[in-house]
């Protein structure tokens, strides 16, 4: 942990191998809405935390650390491999010759499907910190406040210039992400032209489902001849995760 990490006293802090990882599942949902993490943001704290922990036991040295702290509207969650020991006297040369055939970083892998790839997909923001006595990787999720548990809602109504506005008021997740999907495609039926504008100022919680829904309203009016559909108002932790996730392209920018 960093020296800022240190100060903040962890709300869980618990040693991993791999006898510990079906508890370690457990005790990491119970801590992550303890915190204050919406249900559907600690599930996907405890699958993010899950494919670290195992990438350790797996491909790293066996055995590492979880720890779970909060600070400044995160939820923070730490994951590291112990390394290789180093034998007393070996001036690193046994560190060196473990990494000529196994490299520190293996057990955080990037391919497609899995390790720091799924990772990714899932928290708000990864960081990997390499090290030959030791790596880590910290994830962070944005905690909601008071008012990310407001009911979700839609509101439509159109624009001077002839747009459609479909306002998001709550949160957008499993419950609820078919029904933007439904609204945009309900327009679309009215006018298969029709210039949509998704106004994201009242989002205040959004999972994989949520954004799963949005790029299935965008690929309604994309396939749709005329069309457009367009976000506005987004907050900037949902234009970060699209950024660092790759997925920012696949929105229309104006409409």
């Amino acid at each position: 942990m960093t020296s800022d990490e240190q100060q903040v006293d962890p709300v869980l802090d618990q040693a991993l191998d791999a006898n510990s990882l079906y508890q370690l599942r457990a005790s990491v949902a119970a801590h992550a809405v303890r915190a204050g993490l919406p249900q559907g943001r600690a599930d996907d704290l405890v699958m993010a935390a899950h494919e670290l922990a195992a990438n350790v036991v797996r491909h790293g040295s066996g055995h590492g650390r979880l720890r779970i702290w909060r600070q400044d509207q995160m939820l923070h969650c730490q994951v590291t491999d112990d390394g290789i020991p180093q034998h007393p006297g070996s001036n690193g040369r046994d560190h060196e010759k473990v990494a000529d055939h196994a490299p520190i970083t293996q057990s955080w892998r990037i391919k497609p499907g899995h390790g720091l790839w799924l990772v990714r997909q899932l928290a708000d923001q990864t960081s990997l910190h390499p090290g030959l006595s030791g790596s880590a990787v910290t994830i962070s999720f944005a905690l909601g406040s008071a008012g990310s548990f407001r009911p979700f809602a839609l509101s439509e109504h159109s624009i001077d210039d002839g747009r459609i506005m479909i306002a998001i008021v709550g949160q957008l997740d499993l419950n609820s992400a078919d029904e933007l999907a439904g609204a945009v495609e309900r327009a679309l039926a009215k006018d298969p032209a029709a210039r949509l504008v998704i106004d994201l100022a009242g989002l205040t919680f959004w999972d994989a489902f949520g954004l799963a829904g949005m790029l299935r309203a965008q690929g309604r009016a994309d396939a749709s001849t005329g069309a457009c559909m367009s976000l506005a108002n987004m907050p900037a932790q949902l234009a970060r995760h699209l950024e660092e996730t790759g997925l920012a392209d696949r929105f229309t920018q104006s409409c």
